[in-house]
């Protein structure tokens, strides 16, 4: 692929930048007697190789803005007394993996916690835990949507995933039952990175079928596939995957117990 330097001409576009990058801009053309305009080329020829590296970057910025305005709409939305149930409207076929919806065992539960308000029993109490611990504001994945992402897009699935607990469960994290089960996790990640084929997560799912207690084969689903990927980069995974997916590159899998 030929570097965007070695273009000596280039179509003269309009942008708007922070006052603070404007100030930095302005002190190196004074410093080096660069135009503001070239020293921009500078940049975008070296961080954009290619329309993928551009829309990435686009759908980062789009997913800050969306995330401030919705926080900012929720707060205003709050102070007016309004009842806000909207969901996220980005493209579905780049971000948009979630859908909100209320878990039925916690409506189940809040009505039978309603109807005996009077009786106070151990169980009362455990359900009244269930449904603190399960009050959350986060969307449900759509995992269906999430099965059409590559590797290469795994920068912006972190992106979506920042915050959910989905991330935090104890099992990508704990070891494995067999090392078959270590050996399927980390082909599955190794036939994900391939940059030939760049197979997205529901291809997978038909690389690594399993066999069921009748010697039939079958698919797995796209959730335990993604979870298995998820797992594959917390124990096998580089640095920058796990930067890139888990927003720190400090993960690690918890250490072994020993047996007694």
């Amino acid at each position: 692929m030929q570097n965007n330097h070695n273009k000596k001409t280039g179509s003269p576009v309009s942008t708007v930048v922070s006052d603070e990058t404007k100030l930095w801009l302005e002190n190196l053309e004074t410093k080096y007697g660069i135009g503001v305009g070239r020293q921009l080329f500078y940049v975008l020829a070296d961080i954009i190789q290619s329309e993928k590296d551009l829309e990435k970057l686009v759908v980062k910025g789009l997913l800050k803005e969306h995330e401030s305005k919705g926080k900012l709409l929720q707060d205003m939305a709050n102070e007016l007394g309004l009842n806000s149930n909207s969901k996220p409207v980005i493209s579905a076929n780049v971000v948009d993996v979630f859908t909100k919806k209320t878990k039925p065992i916690n409506k189940t539960i809040k009505k039978v916690l309603k109807t005996n308000s009077d009786i106070n029993t151990k169980m009362k109490s455990a359900m009244q835990d269930c449904v603190s611990k399960n009050q959350s504001n986060e969307f449900e994945i759509d995992w269906t949507s999430l099965g059409k992402y590559r590797y290469s897009d795994l920068d912006i699935l972190g992106m979506s995933l920042k915050g959910y607990s989905v991330l935090k469960e104890d099992n990508l994290f704990c070891g494995f039952k067999s090392g078959m089960f270590a050996t399927l996790h980390n082909q599955a990640l190794a036939l994900w990175r391939d940059e030939e084929k760049q197979p997205t997560i529901k291809e997978i799912v038909r690389l690594q079928p399993r066999y069921t207690k009748t010697g039939e084969l079958r698919n797995l689903c796209i959730q335990s596939i993604a979870k298995r990927l998820f797992k594959a980069i917390v124990h096998f995974g580089t640095a920058e995957e796990k930067q890139l997916l888990f927003g720190t590159s400090e993960i690690y899998p918890k250490p072994r117990k020993k047996k007694a």
